[in-house]
């Protein structure tokens, strides 16, 4: 079984992404459309890490959007996203493959981290990154630069992961 780990704002929202209500849970199509191919072409499953999986509007959200889950990472208050991700993966040995979407490094210098741009939200670079990988083509992941993930690590440190 091929998993993906799926943060959503910064992922399948963007900074350009149409808001004109000021909704706090919105998916841009354009990236869900993007999205919906690498799962077509991967046959992964989507386990939501996202902050979103806290509050049942955010639930309602991704499901109202029509992102295929199948799970949720657990809340861990304190701990960062990285020990979620492990913990859900620590029972599942029917896992043979997962990468972690996110676009912040909440210490996730150990998983398969590919990481988009806020700014920009899911590239079709990175989709076929993701798509290499989880098809076993290669085990490069596509993180950030050590600079940019450090000062992410150290914004969480003040902010909290959930932020």
């Amino acid at each position: 079984m091929k998993v993906i780990f799926l943060d959503i704002d910064g992922v399948l929202n963007c900074r350009k992404t149409p808001n004109p209500r000021n909704f706090p849970y919105i998916i841009d199509n354009e990236l869900l459309a993007r999205f919906r191919q690498l799962l077509e072409q991967t046959g992964a499953s989507v386990v939501l890490s996202s902050t979103w999986r806290y509050d049942p509007a955010g639930i309602f959200s991704a499901k109202h959007y029509g992102l295929p889950f199948i799970d949720i990472t657990p809340d861990m208050p304190s701990e960062p996203r990285c020990k979620e991700i492990l913990e859900w993966l620590r029972n599942k040995p029917e896992v043979t493959r997962y990468v972690v979407i996110d676009d912040e490094d909440d210490e996730l210098d150990e998983l398969p981290l590919f990481q988009p741009s806020s700014r920009t939200g899911l590239t079709e670079k990175i989709v076929a990154g993701v798509a290499d990988y989880l098809n076993g083509k290669t085990d490069k992941d596509m993180r950030r630069n050590r600079l940019i993930r450090a000062l992410q690590n150290l914004h969480s440190v003040f902010t909290g992961h959930r932020g």
